[in-house]
């Protein structure tokens, strides 16, 4: 399966500078961590010292949060199964990273 991984700008200078969409390939069998860790290891999320996680919405669902890197002791933070089939939460090929209103 193929999706669509757009994300917001950190800063006004990483919205001129750098990709805003990314697509994934996915095989149809593939599991919510598996595309958490695709979105994580594409070196297309953009981070700064204030914008430290992103959530990954579909369709208006929170499906995980991606923190600035595992390397910090971070890890993702699922808000459904981590093991579950990624065509169980996709309404639509399309995934929105966006930064948590939270902060």
């Amino acid at each position: 399966m193929r999706i669509e991984v757009t994300r917001e700008a950190c800063c006004s200078q990483d919205d001129q500078l750098g990709p805003l969409s990314l697509q994934i390939e996915l095989s149809e069998e593939s599991l919510i961590w598996e595309l958490a860790k695709e979105i994580g290891e594409a070196n297309f999320l953009q981070f700064s010292s204030t914008r430290n996680v992103i959530d990954a919405y579909c369709a208006g669902k929170l499906l995980f949060s991606i923190p600035v890197s595992e390397t910090t002791g971070a890890a993702f933070n699922y808000t459904v199964g981590r093991d579950d089939p990624v065509c169980r939460h996709l309404k639509e090929p399309k995934i929105a990273c966006v930064w948590p209103s939270r902060l």
